[in-house]
């Protein structure tokens, strides 16, 4: 209501400055064509005193311009508040030859009163093309009006103005992502490129559930890097989504590759369409700190909340006695026995038997003493307690599938190796990510390892939704992976998921130090 006010009040100012024009046209008309009006009887005497007033206090009438100057002004000013109507026969020609005639009509009309005819002739004449004149430039300048208010009403969102020149070039290399866009410039649309020419500084693709990260991003660079021939490790979220796109490019640009790559995928809920992969395979492990590495990757993705407790006595002992055991798996019988899943299995057995096994080998005495003192001294409570922190998160893993998935050696998991380049898919499940994500966890942490080293075949690490597995040594891969040749995607919603997950300190490293960042919706 109060809106049609508002417009109702502009129109009203903007007739009464039209008449004002009009009245200084008449203004004109009266003075320099007196002696004919005088002779029509259409002169009034109070009209005359009002005008020699204003002529000797402002000199108004010492040019017949003036009176048409002032005209002119109201008369603008009265178009800029000409309601906007769409119209496909008002052109800019148009606009600028009703304009000039106008202002010939209306400006340079003077010496028709010069004329040597009878008054009443010149006087016919001086009104006719003034009128004329006004008319033209009244119809140029609603026209005007209408046009550009028009032309701001197509564009209420401010498009033409906010649009720019964005690059349409091409530019490859051997390592490069090409991704197409379009965009809008100079009310046309446009093909271009954002041209990654060095994948290997690392990518982050962050945006909003359904923001398209995967279909815009994701998905381009594991074509792209697949016809480039770049060995690959990808993490699918929601499997088989991204195993599809990949599996199926590969059958297509096997010839990209000098050495034709082998596909393998690590499934834990269909183990008929899954390969075999021990991720703490003996050979992988030269020190006890190795196996301290994969308990650390183990618990902290079953318990997410430790990553900001690191170092706290019940957070370090299960850790540790997890890394005990592997050490012990590995050194028994040339680690014959050394998969996570025998891990798990050992260490639900009574505790008692299992400390004096382990006890059996010096190098493990160091890592037990915090238990076997506990054990000694009769704090049974407390040593009960430690070895609950480790028994009660492992136990969710327990299940006949991922047993069997994680105790095979069908490949091994340098995927970059010149010789035996490999596609590795690891699926997860949304349902039980949180079951899956510490084995995944283990899978990560060795890959990390194995293809940071020179000398290898490029390679991709392409992790999409990064915030729902810690990936251990994430961090250090991106700050020294790029002289090896190991790209590294990751995509996931918002900053704000990762520092949760990932706690504080390693997500601001993992945030600085990637060099190319694509943000579609981010709140």
């Amino acid at each position: 209501m109060q809106q049609e006010d508002d417009l109702r009040g502009l129109a009203r100012v903007m007739d009464f400055m039209r008449a004002v024009s009009i009245l200084f046209v008449g203004i004109n008309v009266y003075w320099f064509c007196y002696s004919t009006l005088k002779e029509w009887g259409v002169t009034f005497e109070v009209i005359d005193k009002i005008l020699w007033n204003f002529q000797r206090t402002t000199g108004l009438f010492s040019s017949i311009l003036w009176t048409k100057l002032f005209s002119v002004v109201f008369l603008a000013l009265s178009c800029i508040g000409t309601k906007g109507v769409k119209e496909e026969k008002i052109t800019w020609a148009k606009i600028h030859c009703s304009l000039a005639a106008g202002v010939v009509l209306f400006f340079l009309n003077w010496w028709l009163l010069e004329l040597p005819l009878p008054h009443t002739a010149d006087t016919v004449f001086y009104i006719a093309t003034l009128s004329a004149g006004y008319i033209c430039m009244l119809m140029a300048g609603t026209w005007m009006s209408r046009l550009l208010k028009n032309n701001l009403m197509d564009d209420v969102f401010n498009t033409e103005n906010e649009s720019f020149q964005q690059e349409t070039r091409l530019i490859e290399n051997e390592y490069s992502v090409n991704l197409p866009t379009r965009f809008y410039y100079k009310k046309k649309w446009n093909n271009g490129y954002i041209n990654v020419v060095n994948v290997f500084r690392a990518s982050i693709v962050l945006g909003t559930p359904g923001s398209g990260k995967s279909y815009a991003v994701v998905n381009n660079y594991i074509k792209q890097q697949i016809e480039k021939g770049f060995a690959l490790y990808l993490y699918d979220y929601k499997f088989p989504d991204l195993s599809e796109i990949a599996y199926n490019h590969l059958l297509n640009h096997l010839d990209g590759y000098k050495v034709k790559p082998k596909f393998y995928v690590i499934n834990f809920d269909d183990p008929r369409k899954s390969h075999r992969c021990n991720p703490i395979n003996a050979s992988f492990m030269s020190d006890i700190a190795d196996a301290y590495e994969a308990s650390y990757t183990i618990m902290l993705n079953l318990n997410r909340s430790w990553i900001s407790k690191q170092g706290d006595f019940f957070v370090e002992s299960p850790i540790i006695l997890l890394a005990a055991i592997i050490w012990y798996l590995r050194i028994y019988q040339g680690g014959r026995y050394c998969t996570f899943p025998h891990a798990i299995e050992l260490l639900n057995k009574k505790y008692a038997d299992v400390f004096t096994i382990l006890r059996s080998y010096p190098e493990l005495e160091n890592y037990l003493s915090p238990f076997v003192d506990a054990w000694e001294s009769s704090a049974v409570e407390q040593l009960q307690g430690q070895i609950a922190s480790a028994k009660i998160p492992l136990s969710r893993m327990i299940s006949p599938a991922l047993y069997w998935v994680m105790t095979g050696d069908d490949f091994s998991l340098d995927i970059n190796n010149p010789k035996e380049p490999k596609i590795l898919v690891v699926g997860n499940n949304p349902d039980r990510q949180n079951i899956y994500s510490a084995a995944l966890g283990l899978y990560n942490s060795r890959i990390v390892k194995l293809i940071n080293k020179k000398g290898q075949l490029k390679s991709s690490v392409i992790i999409d939704e990064l915030p729902t597995i810690y990936f251990r040594g994430l961090d250090n891969l991106i700050a020294t992976a790029r002289s090896n040749k190991v790209a590294v995607l990751l995509g996931f919603q918002d900053y704000s998921q990762l520092t949760r997950d990932y706690g504080d300190k390693e997500s601001r490293v993992i945030q600085n130090t990637v060099g190319n960042v694509f943000s579609g919706q981010v709140v």
